[in-house]
C-alpha cells in the first residue's frame, strides 16, 4: 500500500541574491559547467573564462556572474513545486528570467547594463552602499537624518531593509563613510560593501530613462511563474508590471521582510536559495515564517 499522506506538500519560493551573493560558490557553480551555454555566453561578455582572475570587486564582473550562476544552479528545481520566484536586489532580473519573462541571454546583457548604469552613475557622482547590522532603524533613520542635516547637498538613504537589524545605506560616498563613522562609534557594526554606484537610491534617477530602455528590450513576455519582487513584492505576472519593477529597481528601497511575506500569501511555505551562496539563507534566519534551505 502507499504510504499515508502526511498534509500537502511543500510550495517553494526560489529565491536569488543580489550582488550579495557569494563571489566564490559563484566561481564554483561556473567552473562546474564550463560547456553551458549561458556560461559561455558570460565569457563572451567578459572577454574570459579564467575566472579567478576577474575582480570581484568591479560590478561590471560581479552582477553579470551572479546572475548566470544563480540561473545555473536553479536549472535542477522541480518547477511544479514553485510557488514563486523571488529576488532580492538585482536578484529580480535573475528570478524573472527563471520565470520566463526574459530570455536568459536577454537577461545577461540587461544585467550587464544595469552594471554599466551604476557606474555611469558613480563617475557624475560618487558615490557608495554600506551594510550596517546590529542597529535598531529608528537609530539608524536617526543617524541618517543627522548626517544629512550637516551636508544638505548630499543624498543618503536607508535603500535596503533585510531585517529589523540589518540594513544597508545609499547614497553619496562622503555621507555613507560619515554615516559608518558614526554606527560603529555608537556600537553598531558597519561596512563599506563593494559597489560600484549608489543603487536603490535616487542618485540613480537620471539613468532610469536609458536602463528603461534596456529593461523594455529584455522583458519580452509575462512570467510563466509569479515573481516576488524585493523593492515592490507583488507577485507580478503581466510583462508591463515586471518592466516597471525592474526599471524603478534602480531608485526603489529593498524590503526583504515585505518580499518574505508576499510569498507566503501565495502560498509558499519554504524558500530555497539558489544561489550562488547562501545569502538568502543566513537572511530567512531572522524571518522564521518561511523557513529556507540552499540547493
Amino acid at each position: 500500500m502507499p504510504a499515508e499522506s502526511t498534509g500537502p506538500s511543500p510550495r517553494i519560493a526560489v529565491a536569488f541574491p543580489g550582488q550579495g551573493g557569494d563571489w566564490s560558490a559563484g566561481l564554483d557553480i561556473l567552473d562546474a559547467h564550463p560547456g553551458h551555454p549561458l556560461v559561455r555566453s558570460l565569457a563572451d561578455l567578459l572577454g574570459t573564462d579564467r575566472w579567478k582572475a576577474l575582480d570581484p570587486l568591479d560590478t561590471r564582473n560581479a552582477q553579470p556572474l551572479v546572475y548566470v550562476a544563480g540561473l545555473v544552479a536553479a536549472e535542477g528545481i522541480d518547477r511544479e513545486a514553485v510557488a514563486v520566484a523571488m529576488g532580492h536586489s538585482l536578484g529580480e532580473i535573475t528570478a524573472a528570467a527563471w520565470a520566463g519573462a526574459i530570455a536568459p541571454d536577454a537577461g545577461l546583457r540587461l544585467m550587464a547594463e544595469r552594471a554599466l548604469v551604476g557606474r555611469a552613475a558613480h563617475g557624475d557622482r560618487p558615490s557608495s552602499m554600506a551594510a550596517v547590522m546590529r542597529w535598531e532603524r529608528a537609530d539608524l533613520e536617526a543617524a541618517v537624518r543627522h548626517v544629512v542635516e550637516a551636508a544638505p547637498d548630499h543624498v543618503l538613504e536607508v535603500a535596503v531593509r533585510n531585517s529589523d537589524t540589518q540594513h544597508v545605506v545609499s547614497g553619496d560616498a562622503a555621507a555613507v563613510a560619515a554615516l559608518v563613522e558614526r554606527a560603529n562609534a555608537a556600537g553598531a557594526v558597519a561596512r563599506a560593501l563593494p559597489i560600484d554606484g549608489g543603487y536603490h537610491c535616487a542618485l540613480l534617477a537620471p539613468q532610469l530613462e536609458r536602463f528603461a530602455a534596456a529593461v523594455d528590450r529584455a522583458v519580452t513576455a509575462d512570467a510563466e511563474i509569479p515573481v516576488v519582487g524585493s523593492t515592490a513584492p507583488g507577485p507580478w505576472t503581466d510583462r508591463a508590471q515586471l518592466v516597471e519593477l525592474i526599471t524603478q529597481s534602480l531608485v526603489r528601497h529593498v524590503d526583504w521582510p515585505a518580499a518574505v511575506a508576499a510569498a507566503v500569501g501565495a502560498g509558499a511555505t519554504t524558500l530555497v536559495d539558489a544561489g550562488p551562496g547562501d545569502t538568502i539563507v543566513r537572511l530567512a534566519r531572522f524571518l522564521p515564517q518561511l523557513p529556507a534551505a540552499s540547493t
